[in-house]
């Protein structure tokens, strides 16, 4: 199946276009013996010979998640890869495992919209610019919290799932998680009235969708009735006004700003 691939898509699976060499075939074989999973989809030909046309499997990570991969060949495209991840999803649930997470290059749309069909999180692009780190969950549409609590969690609801200041907020010690916000979401728990997993577990949430939207307006509505102990701040686009009512950042706010910000409002009350 890998030899049927071009370079293209050889580099969106491994990021070298060239098939993996032995080892690499083989740990995805071998993933079972370290408590992943490795599925395959085949089809069945009119002769009854078997052509094998997909592949999905996790292995964890030391944040009690699991990193997935995805092969399709060309001939299924379109129709397979969503139930080969639904699959893959499925088992890690029974297994007890709460987020899957991916790097993607930023340019595999196909790989991008699989996973947003699914309502992802990114969690890092700070490595390589190409690539993004993506997480989803496996018991519900919205993906918790991956890994265990070090420092402040900062959610950013910002469109297309980038925010300009996630490296120094993470170089400062942050947890950051950013949402591609309501407008990339196939259902946004928080406008379908109910509470976000990662709204209500965070310690700020920064709203980068314009409140002069009717999008950002009624995100900003939803986060004052359904997580109220969660200080939300706004991050406004030139062509925005303020609301007045929360903290704000300015649409030139450079990274020492960005930072301050976010120390102020997750430090936790001086005592009375």
């Amino acid at each position: 199946m890998y030899t049927s691939l071009t370079n293209d898509d050889l580099y969106r699976r491994f990021f070298q276009a060239h098939v993996p060499p032995a080892s690499t075939i083989e740990r995805i074989l071998s993933t079972a013996e370290r408590d992943g999973v490795g599925l395959v989809a085949v089809l069945e030909e009119r002769d009854g010979s078997v052509r094998l046309v997909g592949e999905t499997s996790y292995e964890m990570v030391p944040d009690g998640g699991a990193e997935i991969g995805i092969t399709v060949a060309p001939g299924s495209r379109g129709w397979l890869g969503p139930y080969l991840l639904d699959a893959l999803v499925e088992a890690a649930g029974v297994r007890g495992i709460t987020n899957l997470q991916a790097d993607v290059l930023v340019e595999n749309r196909r790989m991008l919209a699989l996973m947003r069909a699914r309502g992802y999180a990114t969690m890092d692009h700070s490595e390589r610019p190409s690539i993004v780190r993506v997480v989803i969950g496996t018991e519900r549409r919205t993906p918790p919290w991956p890994g265990t609590h070090h420092g402040a969690r900062v959610l950013v609801e910002a469109p297309g799932g980038r925010w300009h200041g996630e490296s120094a907020a993470r170089a400062a010690g942050f947890e950051v998680l950013v949402c591609p916000g309501p407008l990339a979401h196939t259902r946004c728990p928080a406008l379908a009235g109910e509470p976000c997993p990662l709204a209500s577990a965070a310690d700020l949430v920064v709203d980068a969708v314009s409140p002069d939207t009717p999008a950002g307006r009624a995100l900003l509505d939803a986060h004052g009735r359904l997580h109220p102990g969660v200080p939300v701040c706004v991050e406004f686009p030139p062509s925005a006004t303020t609301t007045g009512s929360q903290p704000a950042l300015g649409p030139h706010a450079d990274d020492t700003a960005v930072v301050a910000l976010l120390q102020r409002l997750t430090r936790p009350p001086a005592p009375a």
